[in-house]
Parts: structure tokens; C-alpha cells; sequence
């Protein structure tokens, strides 16, 4: 365990008997907030995407709060009452001192060639895995206070899934744990920072209501990755063992009712001799160009990347939603405000097709250079899984090369207690540096049948991976 692990265990432990004596001087506080999972429980995360675009709230990052999710209750009313009665007996299980909040248990088989391929946004699991067990539930000893106990197993990882303590107000939410974070508007994927690996502890400070007129959001978090023997040492003459940190911030306006631009920051440092003090990350940040990327200049201080996000709701008769991002993997031409290694992102939402019928369509671009860096042998990578857009996990770390991916996802909703969503997802990865890539390819149809509290279905999942091996999986699953 690294260093900074052993001071989140501390501060956890310590913040929680702390909590536990419920301090009546906070008495004057907003509560804090839980959040929805992420990319475990799909049923309810499609229905509130839906709420966020009839309600004209757009979605630039994630988790979503739970006080969001009122928010956009309120703000749709009566319109649409069928899922704001869904969404709100969902909720009810976050309202009492203590409860139950997830529980889900999978069962697959697979029927593979010769590689396993890493599910999309799953936390690092692959198609070899024959089993997923996800649970989390909570307790808050006061209104200033959320304990919430997660965890996650797999065949290929287990750790403490959506375990963190939170605490403080709605302007200056702390949380401390396993909380994940996704920078970007998109249902899919995101350059910067997804679900595809596997969330590792952190420490992050953010806001859940709004400020100002302006509707402005923040987010900033700290966390460790994992051990990597491959980074380059100070003095840029070895490859010497460490844990990098990353250093993230997002900042969001939402200066119209329908319209939100958020700007994102992911900052690789620090791990093995390398600089990690407060004011070497102050200063890369506002000189990423002075500082990274600097060759025979001097030694740079680590790896980063930037997204700027927007996203469009449109609640009319037929209500859409459009959101884009641009990202870059670094500077470019020792300019601050000039990105490299580019990446374009466009996605679109029609949550109501028709009454039964939701579709979204989300389409990425990038050059080469993403997830690799110089500094840092095993990329934006944790325990070996991209941290960011599934993508850049369908390729080789070295040649890096550049790829363009297309996924859409057509959910029916057959009857109340029943759904169909069928997802296809595509990647082409270019053919520079002698680079030999098949297209890859999946289609995804999974049935889901409520029964009382509990949702029990299967999925079949098939494809072709970049290196031309084919692959199926069948999946049963239950979810509450």
C-alpha cells in the first residue's frame, strides 16, 4: 500500500469518529448529498438521463447527486408523471438514517478465441470474467454526515467500490473514498476520466447546488494510482518504480436554462523521485507548456490533459439533446492556450423518439499520443486499464496510434416492467507507424423484466476485438 493509500485509510477512519459525534454547531449547514450509481444499475441511469433532458438540465459531468436529481424532479413537474413516479420511488431507498441503496450479481459465459477484451466501462472486467457482485448502502448518523459502504468483486478485481465518507455543505461537499468521477457530458465514454478502469481512492471537494446566477460548478480531487515500475526518474536517466498521483478539476457555468460549458483539467505527477509538492503542481497547471513538454530545456513535471464540454437540451415537442467536447492530450507549439494530440467528440440524445423508444448516438476522434506519455511508461493507466474512453484500450501502448470510434444504443421500453436496449459500438484504429489493426466491433442486447423491487434479466454480448479475434458472452444478471 503506497503512502498516500495508508493517509486516505487514516483520514477516513479519523473523519468517521469524527462524524459519529454529530456536531450540533453545524446545525446552520445545507446537507450533503449522495450519489447515483455509476454505470452499475442502468435502469434508473437511462431514466434520469431522460429526466435531465425533459427537464432542460444539462449533464457535464459525473456521479449525479441525488439533490440534482430533486432538482430536475421539481423542475420538470407534472409533465411527464409516469417517470417522475419511477425516479422517486427509486430515491426513497436514500431516505431514511440508514438502508440499502445497490445490489447486483452477474453470471456470464464466453465463448472466445484467444484474447479476453476489456468490457467498456467496467471497471476493468473483462470477457473472461465469469462473475460481477456489486453492493453498496449507507448510513448518516446526522444531516451533515453520508457514510456510504460499497464494494465490487470480480475475477479480475476487487476493492471498495463506492465506499467514501462525505461531509460538509452543498457550496463544499468533501468526499473522502472509492467515489468515481467522469469529466464530460457524454453516456459512453470520456477522454479524460471514465468508468473503464477501476476507481481509485481520493479525496475531492465539489459543490452540489449550483452558484450564482451563472450556475456554476466545480470539482477538484486527489488521487494515487496504481504502482508502476516504469517511471522516469528525475534525473531522466532510469525507469524507477512509484505511484503517480492525479491532480483533477472541472469547472462548469451554466449561464442559460439549456446550455452548460464545462472546462477539465487531469494532472499526472509526482511517483518514484519525481516532484509531487503543492507548488510544482501549482505551477504546471497555470504553465502546462513551461513545464511539460520541454525536452533538452529541463525535466518536466509530468503528463496532462484538458477538455473543454458543452451540451444543448432541447425539451420541445420532441425533446434532444446535443453536447460536444474538444480535448487535448498536451500543449502545442509552447503555447498555454493551443492544444496537441487533439481529440473531437460529438453525441446526440432523443430520449423520446417515440413514447417508447430512446436513442443516443456518440461519436470520438483522437490522434495519436493519447494515454502514452514519456514520463510515464504505462500511460494514463490504472492496474493496466485506460482511465479514460473504452477506445484507447483496443490498441498497443507503443506505437501509439490515433482511432476513431462510433456507438449508438436504442432502449425500448416494451411495458412498464419490461426493457429492451440493444448497444453497438465500432473503432477503427489508423494504420501509421506499421500499425496492423482489424476493426473491432460489438453488439450488445439486453432484457430486463422488473419483478416487485427487483429487476432480473440477460444479456448477450458478441464482437470482434482490433486483433481480429472473435468473442461472445451470455450474461444473466439480477439488480435491486
Amino acid at each position: 500500500m503506497g503512502h498516500t493509500k495508508k493517509i486516505f485509510a487514516t483520514s477516513f477512519g479519523v473523519l468517521l469518529s469524527l462524524a459519529l459525534l454529530a456536531t450540533p454547531r453545524l446545525a446552520a449547514a445545507k446537507n450533503v448529498t449522495p450519489y447515483l450509481p455509476l454505470k452499475l444499475s442502468p435502469e434508473i441511469e437511462y431514466k434520469v438521463e431522460r429526466l435531465f433532458v425533459l427537464a432542460d438540465e444539462p449533464i457535464i459531468k459525473r456521479p449525479i447527486s441525488i439533490r440534482a436529481v430533486y432538482k430536475a424532479l421539481a423542475k420538470l413537474g407534472d409533465r411527464d408523471p409516469a417517470l417522475s413516479r419511477s425516479i422517486k420511488a427509486y430515491l426513497k431507498r436514500y431516505n431514511e438514517a440508514a438502508g440499502a441503496t445497490h445490489a447486483s450479481a452477474k453470471l456470464s459465459s464466453t465463448d472466445k478465441l484467444d484474447n479476453t477484451k476489456t468490457l467498456a466501462n467496467s471497471r476493468g472486467r473483462t470477457t473472461g470474467s465469469s462473475y460481477e457482485v456489486s453492493a453498496a448502502g449507507y448510513f448518516s448518523p446526522n444531516d451533515y454526515v453520508w457514510v456510504n459502504i460499497g464494494g465490487l468483486t470480480h475475477e479480475d478485481e476487487s476493492y471498495l467500490e463506492g465506499t467514501y465518507l462525505s461531509f460538509g455543505t452543498e457550496w463544499a461537499q468533501v468526499d473522502i473514498g472509492y467515489r468515481p468521477h467522469w469529466f464530460g457530458p457524454f453516456q459512453d465514454s470520456d477522454m479524460l476520466i471514465s468508468t473503464n478502469a477501476k476507481t481509485m481512492a481520493s479525496v475531492t471537494i465539489s459543490n452540489t447546488v449550483p452558484l450564482t446566477d451563472f450556475g456554476i460548478t466545480y470539482e477538484m480531487f486527489l488521487a494515487e494510482m496504481s504502482t508502476s515500475k516504469l517511471i522516469l526518474s528525475q534525473d531522466t536517466d532510469q525507469r524507477v518504480k512509484g505511484e503517480p498521483k492525479l491532480f483533477g478539476l472541472h469547472l462548469g457555468f451554466q449561464p442559460l436554462d439549456g446550455f452548460a460549458i464545462g472546462f477539465n483539467r487531469l494532472m499526472q505527477y509526482g511517483g518514484g523521485d519525481r516532484d509531487d509538492g503543492f507548488g510544482d503542481l501549482f505551477k504546471a497547471f497555470w504553465d502546462p507548456s513551461g513545464q511539460d513538454n520541454i525536452g533538452d530545456r529541463g525535466r518536466d513535471f509530468g503528463n496532462q490533459l484538458t477538455s473543454i464540454t458543452t451540451r444543448y437540451t432541447f425539451p420541445g415537442e420532441m425533446p434532444f439533446s446535443v453536447y460536444m467536447a474538444y480535448a487535448g492530450e498536451d500543449t502545442s507549439n509552447g503555447d498555454n492556450f493551443r492544444l496537441g494530440n487533439t481529440s473531437m467528440m460529438f453525441g446526440v440524445h432523443l430520449p423520446k423518439l417515440t413514447e417508447q423508444l430512446d436513442f443516443s448516438y456518440e461519436f470520438a476522434d483522437w490522434q495519436n499520443f493519447w494515454y502514452t506519455n514519456a514520463n510515464y511508461g504505462d500511460g494514463l493507466r490504472e492496474e493496466k486499464v485506460v482511465i479514460g474512453h473504452w477506445g484507447g484500450q483496443n490498441r498497443d501502448l507503443q506505437p501509439p496510434v490515433g482511432a476513431t470510434t462510433h456507438m449508438a444504443k436504442l432502449i425500448w421500453e416494451i411495458t412498464d416492467l419490461q426493457i429492451l436496449t440493444t448497444t453497438a459500438r465500432f473503432i477503427s484504429n489508423e494504420d501509421y507507424y506499421g500499425a496492423d489493426y482489424d476493426n473491432g466491433y460489438e453488439l450488445g442486447i439486453e432484457y430486463t423484466h422488473g419483478f416487485r423491487r427487483m429487476l432480473v434479466g440477460a444479456e448477450l454480448l458478441t464482437g470482434q476485438n482490433v486483433y481480429g479475434d472473435s468473442f461472445a458472452t451470455a450474461t444473466g444478471f439480477v439488480r435491486w
